[in-house]
């Protein structure tokens, strides 16, 4: 029986690319006052994974740079692939992580979690 499981990962954006993406934001929605984005990692498997697995599949996940702690607040909104598709970095990354022993992956998909502060705390 197959299980999927989602992962928190690091910062999608650079402190470049962060501060670009609010100024656009600003200019549509004037009450955006900040953005955050991380990946999520979602993973298809086979069955449960090993605890050594599991580290595995951890270290594997852990790119670009660490996330700021408490970043995470705000309108959650989650960019993934269109639904029946698979992306070429799914493809990529199932494929190393089964080339990294992780047999029991199907497949590893990632979105993106983009968190809006509004500066009167009201959704949008």
């Amino acid at each position: 029986m197959s299980q999927t499981l989602r992962l928190r990962g690091r910062s999608a954006l650079s402190a470049f690319r962060s501060s670009r993406l609010l100024g656009s934001l600003r200019s549509a929605v004037p009450r955006v006052t900040g953005v955050h984005a991380e990946y999520w990692h979602f993973v298809e498997l086979e069955r449960a994974l090993s605890d050594a697995d599991a580290r595995r599949l951890d270290r594997l996940l852990a790119y670009g740079p660490a996330s700021l702690a408490g970043a995470a607040r705000g309108e959650l909104m989650l960019v993934v692939p269109r639904f029946g598709t698979i992306s070429p970095w799914s493809s990529k990354a199932s494929d190393i992580a089964r080339h990294c022993g992780l047999e029991t992956v199907r497949r590893i998909e990632r979105g993106v979690a983009h968190y809006l502060v509004t500066g009167d705390g009201h959704q949008l």
